[in-house]
């Protein structure tokens, strides 16, 4: 609910009052169910966010119990990548809570302008986002709404805010109303939309969505509603195509349909910085935002915007040079004007027709945008490599005319004006090298295309492969005729999978692929235990097994031609044929 930023956020309305408590509110951050968020002065003139509960929840005992349990124990938590709990109280009828403000954007808006973040970034706000749930659920809550817009970037880093849906983690449903959902769709975990069950986990699950959203561009299981999107997140393989690792791994065994099976916030962020403990991990966290977060991707953070170069005056073209004998005439070479006399300062150069700070439209470079139109999709998304060209937040160094410019003077004539010159074999040379770099650059590029749509190496099937830390064995491969009525022809591989790393590997059906003998891909549909009932994608611990069946459903007329075999969304695969 409501963001904090520097937008200021909005007018109060005739209906807001002019404070609340002690504090003098200032303008509207925004408003949600729970109620609104202000931007307020403290008696000492510090800014604060106020967060007014609605009057029907103040009015509602179980919630004004929960209410007071949940601020003394937000007092609890590290301010570390949080936004810290300053005071609470009652006035008019109302309960307020009072929370630091936190000067930045949020990310839904970031990504909304921008798009995807990339991947140096993306591991930052995975850090800090885990450190935020670490420091939560050490003090014995919930966050229970986290989501792109309670995420606000930073001069410093990533911070979570609101806390409006944080709850005890100790207390049981009695705090809950009858049939409520509470929190955002798409950020719900499928056990507290069907079963209303609350806990860190839940919290783990919506870090994982909210991460591989940042990282792509969209949410991994689609667009809908609450109801909807815990569906698939309980049946359907999530699209983490195009996440960088470790993220992805991690992501993976983030929204793991199985709540039981999630790592806890503090081993994210054990994985993200390297750490082997907890207080080691907060200092590397630390030491990691300091080092690796760049404001600089964020336009709108800068105070004021970046120093703009000043442009060289423009001045008069000058006439063509006089021939040489007019330095015999005059003392100095053609086309640079004498220098001053003694004692007297060289004229000032006259300020440039446009606004200041900004460069004049002879230089566009120098220009600095929000955001390019050229790097924006029609949409408002920005697209991905196009933004890229040069760190978001900085303008492109100003351009480099020639000497004669950088000191004031005139342009120097193109090369070729001055006698003695050869342009024809200057412009030979030119197009000559341009030639050769972009045949450099055509091999270059075959070369990698060809690598990128290389075919995984294919064995037999009696004979065990490895791909990433997983070796897998087929031990049987059943794909019998469809019957005539059938529409789709149902192959069953069983399997053994063995995790020879150091670390957990999450194993999704999807991933997994069927290729026929026109090499079409099928991606897997069900994973079935060893009894024959369908499991959700398991998770296989360092050392551990999974032994089971694929299940895959193709056209009626394809013919099934072996399997390629992943141990993520991301990796090239190994190939296995049948015999």
């Amino acid at each position: 609910m409501g963001q904090q930023g520097r937008s200021a956020g909005t007018a109060l309305t005739p209906e807001d009052p002019p404070a609340i408590g002690p504090y003098e509110l200032l303008s509207r951050l925004g408003s949600g169910g729970m109620g609104t968020v202000y931007l307020a002065r403290a008696a000492d003139g510090s800014s604060v966010a106020l967060k007014a509960i609605r009057r029907d929840f103040t009015a509602d005992p179980v919630y004004r119990a929960r209410f007071h349990e949940e601020v003394s124990n937000a007092r609890k938590v590290a301010s570390f990548c949080t936004a810290r709990v300053l005071d609470h109280g009652e006035h008019d009828g109302v309960l307020y809570l009072v929370t630091e403000y936190i000067d930045g954007i949020s990310l839904e808006d970031h990504l909304i302008e921008h798009g995807a973040l990339t991947p140096s970034v993306l591991h930052s706000a995975a850090v800090g986002v885990a450190a935020a749930l670490t420091a939560i659920h050490a003090a014995g809550l919930v966050h229970r709404d986290l989501k792109p817009a309670n995420v606000m970037l930073t001069l410093a880093g990533p911070r979570v805010i609101d806390f409006g849906l944080a709850r005890s983690s100790h207390v049981d449903s009695r705090h809950t109303n009858a049939g409520m959902v509470m929190g955002t769709p798409g950020w719900i975990a499928p056990e507290q939309v069907f079963e209303g069950r609350t806990s860190p986990a839940g919290d783990v699950f919506a870090w994982g969505s909210l991460i591989a959203y940042a990282g792509l561009g969209g949410h991994p299981f689609g667009e809908g509603d609450a109801y909807v999107m815990a569906a698939r997140a309980r049946t359907a393989p999530p699209d983490l195509r195009g996440l960088p690792a470790p993220l992805d791994r991690l992501v993976a065994a983030a929204i793991h349909p199985d709540p039981a099976r999630r790592p806890a916030a503090k081993q994210l962020l054990l994985e993200l910085v390297g750490a082997a403990d907890e207080p080691a991990a907060q200092l590397a966290a630390t030491r990691h935002l300091s080092s690796s977060w760049n404001p600089s991707e964020f336009p709108p953070l800068t105070q004021s915007p970046p120093p703009v170069h000043p442009a060289p005056p423009r001045l008069p073209r000058p006439a063509p040079p006089p021939h040489p004998a007019a330095q015999a005439r005059t003392g100095h070479p053609a086309g640079h004007a004498p220098p001053p006399s003694s004692g007297q300062a060289p004229p000032a150069p006259q300020p440039p027709p446009h606004p200041a700070g900004q460069a004049p439209p002879a230089h566009p470079s120098a220009q600095h945008p929000p955001a390019h139109p050229a790097t924006q999709a029609p949409t408002g998304h920005a697209a991905g490599p196009a933004r890229r060209g040069h760190q978001a937040g900085q303008g492109p160094p100003p351009m480099q005319g020639p000497p004669g410019q950088q000191t004031g003077q005139g342009p120097l004539p193109p090369t070729g004006m001055f006698p003695g010159a050869k342009p024809r074999r200057s412009v030979f040379a030119g197009c000559l090298t341009a030639v050769v770099i972009a045949v450099v650059l055509l091999v270059l590029l075959i070369a990698v295309i060809a690598w990128v749509s290389r075919a995984p190496e294919a064995f037999g099937a009696d004979t065990p492969v490895q791909d990433g830390r997983l070796r897998f064995a087929v031990t049987d491969t059943k794909c019998p005729k469809p019957a005539k009525a059938a529409v789709l022809r149902t192959c069953r591989v069983a399997l053994r999978v063995d995790n020879v790393g150091q670390e957990a590997r999450v194993l999704y059906p999807g991933q997994q692929k069927l290729f026929d003998e026109d090499d079409t891909l099928h991606g897997g549909t069900r994973l079935l235990g060893q009894g024959g009932t369908e499991v959700t994608p398991a998770r296989i611990g360092p050392g551990q097994s999974f032994t089971g069946a694929l299940v895959f459903e193709l056209p009626k007329d394809a013919r099934p031609a072996g399997l390629e075999l992943h141990d993520s969304g991301l990796s090239t695969g190994v190939r296995v044929r049948f015999e």
